[in-house]
């Protein structure tokens, strides 16, 4: 395998893209009580930056969070956070059951606090 390196600026712009394609294909085969269907490369990229920054791999999700319930044009509150996470370990084919348990209680930890929502509500 290849590597380059790759500016923040044009990273940030990539994960921007990955995550409204990712919220157009998990919005549109979405069923309320079930899990988000999240892609295998979704969770190929979540995988790669969870070891590589597992902060920005938080706000990776926070923001796929934020565009499922409020940005998207199909924006769906009904899609929350264990939404996504009962939807994410298929798509996680290279984590182990230890990595991506870590990787559960950091997003339940942190993500609420970036996708800004009501008291009253959960991520």
């Amino acid at each position: 395998m290849s590597t380059r390196e790759i500016p923040d600026h044009i990273l940030d712009q990539l994960l921007v893209g990955l995550v409204f394609y990712e919220a157009e294909l998990t919005l549109g085969h979405f069923e309320p009580g079930g899990a988000a269907l999240v892609s295998d490369s979704f969770g190929a990229v979540f995988t790669w930056l969870w070891r590589d920054n597992p902060v920005k791999a938080t706000m990776l999700i926070a923001d796929f969070v934020a565009q499922l319930r409020y940005y998207h044009h199909n924006a769906n509150r009904a899609v929350d956070l264990e939404t996504v996470l009962r939807g994410l370990p298929p798509a996680l084919r290279e984590a182990s059951p230890e990595e991506i348990e870590a990787m559960n209680e950091r997003l339940r930890r942190e993500v609420p606090m970036f996708v800004g929502l009501d008291r009253n509500e959960r991520a």
